[in-house]
């Protein structure tokens, strides 16, 4: 389930740059950068969780996939914001 669910995730974010390619405006660029900040709190969200419920969770298994899918994500954003923006236009 979780390497299916990576593959879709991967496949998805391939999918929206692909789209999005060289439509990246100033407008997007600045979105994001809002979008960003935002979205940094979850960093201290999950420190939370960590402390309090760190001995009941197994960090060696899903860290490095919570790690990579965040990051996949977040360097997408700028192509989703276009894509989605493209489509609320047409």
């Amino acid at each position: 389930m979780d390497v299916g669910l990576a593959f879709v995730l991967a496949t998805l974010a391939l999918g929206v740059m692909a789209v999005a390619r060289g439509r990246v405006t100033k407008e997007v660029v600045d979105a994001t950068y809002r979008a960003y900040r935002i979205l940094n709190h979850g960093i201290f969200v999950m420190l939370v969780v960590f402390f309090l419920a760190g001995d009941r969770i197994t960090w060696a298994n899903c860290l490095s996939g919570l790690a990579w899918r965040a990051w996949l994500l977040l360097y997408v954003l700028p192509d989703w914001f276009t894509a989605i923006r493209r489509n609320a236009t047409n």
